[in-house]
């Protein structure tokens, strides 16, 4: 996205920002309030053209303060379209708007600065931002927003660390990436909240803090869990099974849901795909909701996990694992039986299994 920090210089007069990933303009909103540029200047005011019209943006920015000279900065936001919709009718300039946007611009008032935000699949060629891109440089600068690529989400983590103070390795970032998807606002926050933890003394962020800091990292290690579950890895599903019991403090009783519905999800793929009915992407949707494509690492990895299982384990085979389950679960609540030996022992069985299968 380049580097879209404000200039110690005097900024342009306006800044219109436009694409599918908008949270960078308020983070140069933000950066610009606190800049040399603006620095005591009044604040921030705003327009939501979903119910205000550019007259009264431009009125306002044309009635100066009587008690400062300082920068003033006016943000004006156009609605967001639903989900796979056009840019609706806000997305707009009605030639009113734009007799009255070329008066403003061509005779700017000093010192007043618009931020101009417009969300959504909206194009470089669209009617709007080719107008905003007819003016000089220094009078508008125009920028489009795309959503990053997955590779490129480790530079703007770093880029956001290090304007902190602090670095990170790629496995971090990947770390948060798979945690909390693409979103950029949900990303910063948890760099926030990172930096935080980690207080002023040191400057390197380590996996060890985000598996502290973050609130993710309960589900984190149930992934973790459900992965070696699917390479039949007991030594990892043994040492990840007594971390969740006794560093993350989950109970017995969760652990067995967790394991039992991780083989339920499988039983309903395998079902799914028996029907024949529907293809893997919307019985993948259907049994985890809650991994958005957008996730791409953990999207990729869960999703490979429970068709190589559905596919690779046996009816015969997945009913005497389930079965095994429903008898661990009985003895949970009926007798005074050590959990984590019940569950060594289930864990060993099935690994057992697992390999057997890979062998013939």
């Amino acid at each position: 996205m380049g580097d879209l920090s404000p200039k110690r210089t005097r900024p342009a007069v306006c800044h219109l920002f436009f694409g599918e990933e908008v949270f960078p303009a308020y983070l140069f909103l933000d950066e610009l309030r606190e800049s040399q540029a603006v620095r005591g200047g009044q604040p921030l005011e705003r327009f939501d053209l979903s119910t205000q019209e550019w007259r009264e943006v431009l009125d306002a920015a044309r009635t100066a303060s009587l008690f400062t000279v300082e920068a003033r900065i006016i943000l004006v936001e156009s609605p967001a379209p639903k989900r796979d919709q056009v840019p609706g009718p806000r997305h707009k300039l009605t030639e009113p708007d734009k007799k009255l946007l070329s008066a403003y611009l061509e005779d700017p008032v000093p010192g007043t600065i618009l931020v101009i935000i417009y969300p959504g699949r909206i194009r470089a060629t669209s009617p709007v931002v080719k107008f905003f891109s007819s003016f000089p440089a220094d009078v508008v600068q125009v920028k489009e927003l795309r959503p990053l690529r997955y590779a490129q989400l480790r530079g703007w983590i770093g880029k956001r660390f290090h304007q902190r103070g602090k670095s990170v390795g790629s496995d971090v970032a990947d770390r948060l990436v798979d945690l909390v998807g693409e979103d950029l606002r949900s990303l910063e926050n948890e760099v926030e909240k990172l930096v935080t933890f980690v207080g002023e003394e040191r400057k390197q962020v380590q996996m060890d803090d985000v598996d502290q800091a973050s609130g993710w990292v309960k589900s984190y290690v149930e992934w973790e869990l459900s992965e070696h579950l699917e390479k039949a890895d007991y030594q990892r599903c043994v040492e990840i099974m007594h971390r969740l019991l006794e560093q993350e403090g989950i109970t017995p009783v969760r652990i067995l849901g967790l394991i039992s519905g991780f083989f339920r999800d499988i039983l309903l793929a395998k079902l799914r795909l028996q029907e024949g009915q529907r293809d893997k992407k919307s019985i993948f949707r259907e049994i985890k909701p809650q991994i958005k494509e957008s996730f791409r690492k953990l999207y990729d990895r869960q999703f490979r996990q429970l068709f190589v299982l559905a596919e690779g384990i046996s009816w015969k085979d997945l009913q005497h694992t389930l079965a095994r389950l429903r008898d661990l679960d009985l003895k949970l609540k009926t007798t005074n039986l050590v959990f984590q030996t019940m569950m060594e022992g289930f864990l060993y069985d099935y690994c057992r299994i697992r390999r057997g299968e890979r062998r013939r």
